[in-house]
């Protein structure tokens, strides 16, 4: 594997999103082979229940990606406080029926909306011309501007406000202070006052020039602390938009990673409604000419609910009148076929390279069952459109879902039941946490006990028994870093069209009887990576609740025997004896 950078940059948070943003570190993505593909961090915005994996080529762009993300959540941000606001205000009822009406006209328009956008990339307008401005605090060591120094509205200091010189006492002024004989009976005191005067004075004036000595040297100091940010500012800038240039020279000339990060960057320009995800995952295939989208839809409750609001006198109150099931359901199967049409329709139009011969959408929804009160990642729909085909369509007129039962895409009959379905063309395999896998398998012979092995040796033992297992009908299966943490020991991919997908598999070398709490556990896995199925492998057995708890759910426990078993069907032998294990295992 190449070595690992060290990467790091300082991105500004806005001010309305302090403290309420976290932004990961920037980290290295690998493709299976180990071989460095892109750049990625990841940003989560809790309270509007917004997150973003933005992920690069180039490592400087990812700045501009986060500062673009960053700035639309803050306008994303003031609108939903603005409507908390006017929410609770009887006067503006009818104000908050007019948006209602128009979101919902806009909801019902949203692939006419794209049709008078022009979809294609303009490189100069996605360049960094931002000003640097700075918080003031962060000129100082401790956080914090002093009242002494005023800024201009980029944050650079401007004027330092002096503390005023003490005045200096005259012996007249300290004499007339005194009476007749007070003078004429105390005029060594007087003398003596003076001069006690003109000593604070001196000390005074003293501590007043030092005090503005330190003003001057801190007011200096802020001055050049700002330039010197600005100026690392502005090479960053320059940075980023130097690799932004990089990217368009080599999408000219159809570098496949760039074509990619292309494709990303048309998507990132397609505006929605701020509650949407608007989060993906894309593929560009160089050989087949394919982009993969793996695309987050809203889910139903994320809609609107509401079809009007009345202001109640006699109890001084907004009530609220909901859309019917029946409309909600309407609403719900317009927009995510809209989304979809309008998808393949951005990437397509903005195809300046004729890069693209294909695009294979897959719409993903993430919700709450309310079965299990568990958030589980569905794919709802799948289609592949041609290009040729799809641009021949007049999209002013067409009915969405009928375009995309024309062009073959699998969905339910109704959308939102959220039926799962398995995608036509899924994403490649790579993923972060995979690691090379090494034979374990082949070293297998009677006198091997499974429960005694090092929990790392069984994971890939278990990695290769199913990737024979898979490998009759092309599946493939990646086995994670290694943790003993009890996470995802494995990941299965099925390519069959019906029973395959993605299949989580963790593996318990064990010398007790697995609880109930690892199966579920490998149920929350299985429901957060969005799988299909979940395996779970042990040396030893389940109890009762185990196998309770599995039942009418997605997931397989094979215990020590059926593992034995399941070697033994590719034609290795071993053999698991526990209490010899605990005995190797406890010494």
């Amino acid at each position: 594997m190449a070595e690992e950078k060290t990467l790091s940059f300082d991105c500004i948070i806005p001010d309305l999103l302090t403290d309420k943003i976290e932004v990961s570190d920037p980290y290295q993505n690998y493709n299976s082979r180990g071989n460095p593909t892109s750049f990625g961090v990841d940003l989560e915005f809790q309270e509007m229940h917004l997150s973003k994996t933005l992920k690069s080529s180039e490592f400087y762009v990812l700045r501009g990606k986060i500062e673009d993300t960053l700035r639309s959540w803050e306008s994303k941000y003031q609108r939903h406080l603005d409507k908390l606001h006017k929410e609770n205000r009887a006067e503006h009822v009818d104000e908050l029926n007019q948006e209602t009406k128009q979101a919902i006209e806009a909801l019902n328009n949203l692939l006419v909306h794209t049709l008078s956008v022009d979809d294609t990339i303009d490189w100069e307008s996605i360049k960094r011309k931002e000003a640097f401005r700075v918080k003031t605090g962060k000129l100082f060591n401790d956080g914090k501007s002093p009242d002494f120094i005023k800024f201009n509205s980029y944050g650079r200091p401007t004027e330092l406000e002096k503390i005023s010189p003490p005045i200096e006492p005259s012996f007249e002024k300290v004499n007339n202070e005194y009476g007749f004989f007070s003078k004429l009976f105390r005029g060594k005191a007087i003398k003596e006052d003076f001069e006690g005067r003109v000593k604070g004075w001196e000390q005074q004036k003293k501590r007043t020039n030092k005090d503005n000595a330190d003003r001057e040297l801190l007011f200096n100091q802020s001055i050049s602390t700002f330039d010197n940010k600005k100026k690392e500012f502005e090479e960053e800038k320059q940075r980023d938009n130097e690799a932004l240039e990089n990217i368009k020279a080599r999408y000219t000339e159809k570098d496949p990673k760039a074509i990619e990060e292309y494709c990303d960057l048309v998507l990132n320009g397609s505006q929605y409604p701020d509650y949407f995800p608007q989060n993906w995952v894309l593929e560009y295939r160089e050989d087949s000419r394919i982009a993969v989208v793996e695309y987050d839809l809203p889910a139903p409750d994320q809609l609107p609910t509401v079809e009007s609001y009345k202001y109640i006198k006699s109890r001084d109150e907004v009530s609220e009148k909901a859309l019917t099931q029946a409309v909600r359901k309407k609403l719900f199967n317009s927009v995510i076929y809209q989304i979809c049409i309008r998808t393949i329709h951005e990437l397509f139009e903005a195809d300046v390279v004729n890069a693209l011969d294909a695009v294979a959408f897959n719409g993903l929804v993430t919700n709450k069952s309310p079965a299990t009160g568990i958030e589980e990642t569905k794919v709802i729909m799948s289609i592949m459109a041609n290009k040729d085909q799809f641009m021949a369509f007049d999209l002013a007129q067409v009915d969405p879902k009928a375009t995309f039962k024309h062009m073959k895409g699998v969905a339910a009959a109704s959308l939102v039941d959220l039926t799962p379905i398995p995608p036509i063309i899924q994403l490649d395999k790579s993923d972060k946490r995979f690691i090379s896998g090494r034979n374990v398998v082949g070293n297998l012979d009677e006198s091997i006990n499974l429960a005694a092995m090092h929990w790392d040796d069984f994971e890939h033992l278990i990695r290769e028994l199913f990737e024979k297992e898979f490998a009759s009908n092309g599946g493939e299966v990646k086995v994670t870093q290694a943790s003993s943490d009890g996470g995802v020991d494995a990941i299965a991919f099925d390519p069959d069209p019906i029973r395959g997908g993605k299949i989580v598999i963790q593996a318990k070398r064990y010398t007790n009887v697995v609880g109930v709490a690892a199966v579920r556990d490998l149920y929350g896995t299985v429901m957060n990576e969005g799988a299909t199925k979940g395996i779970l492998v042990t040396t030893s057995d389940y109890g009762k609740d185990s196998y309770e708890f599995a039942k009418d759910k997605p997931l397989t426990l094979l215990n020590g025997s059926n593992l034995l078993s399941l070697l033994e069907k590719h034609g290795h032998k071993a053999r698991i004896n526990i209490s010899e294990a605990k005995k190797i295992i406890n010494a």
